[in-house]
Parts: structure tokens; C-alpha cells; sequence
């Protein structure tokens, strides 16, 4: 079984059909379409763009890790775009001050 592009499946579709302009031929013609048109929708994801989604949402928790790592005490010396300077997370150092 093959996979076709748009073009080839319209073309798919016309050879069968041909010259038939009967009700039944029309709504197969419909039908095709509407079915090709939504399983499009469904794979590219309703427009969304998943893997640029995908894209920054792993860079963000990299940066995170990576501010964390270096940060040396806990607390990193990185500015954090997400979070507020006074929101940041108690150090177990912090406890014992």
C-alpha cells in the first residue's frame, strides 16, 4: 500500500470516477476529499506547529538545567525570564542561615 500526496489521490480519485456526474459519484468525490482533508488536519496537528512547540520547550527546561548546574549554591546567577527575582527556591543552606 502507498501513501499518496494530494495531487496523486485527487488524480486517484478522477481516474475512477471519470466522466460520472451522477449523485453517487459527486458525493464519493466529496467524501474523499473531506476524509483526505481532515486526516491532513489530524496529522499536522490542527495547525499547530509541534515541533517548534517541542523545540522550546526542551531548550527552556535545557537553559533551566544548565542555570541550575552552574549556578554552584543552588541559586543561579542567570536571570530567570519565567520567574521573578523574589520568587526564588529555598537553598538547604538557606535554611540554616
Amino acid at each position: 500500500m502507498s501513501v499518496l500526496n494530494r495531487d496523486d489521490f485527487i488524480n486517484s480519485i478522477n481516474t475512477i470516477v471519470g466522466t460520472d456526474t451522477s449523485d453517487n459519484a459527486l458525493k464519493f468525490i466529496e467524501d474523499m476529499t473531506d476524509t483526505y482533508n481532515s486526516l491532513e488536519e489530524q496529522a499536522n496537528g490542527d495547525g499547530e506547529n509541534w515541533k517548534q512547540k517541542y523545540q522550546e520547550l526542551d531548550n527552556s527546561w535545557k537553559e533551566k538545567y544548565k542555570r541550575r548546574f552552574f549556578s554552584g549554591n543552588g541559586r543561579s546567577n542567570m536571570p530567570t525570564p519565567d520567574v521573578p527575582d523574589e520568587e526564588h527556591e529555598t537553598t538547604y543552606s538557606d535554611l540554616f542561615k
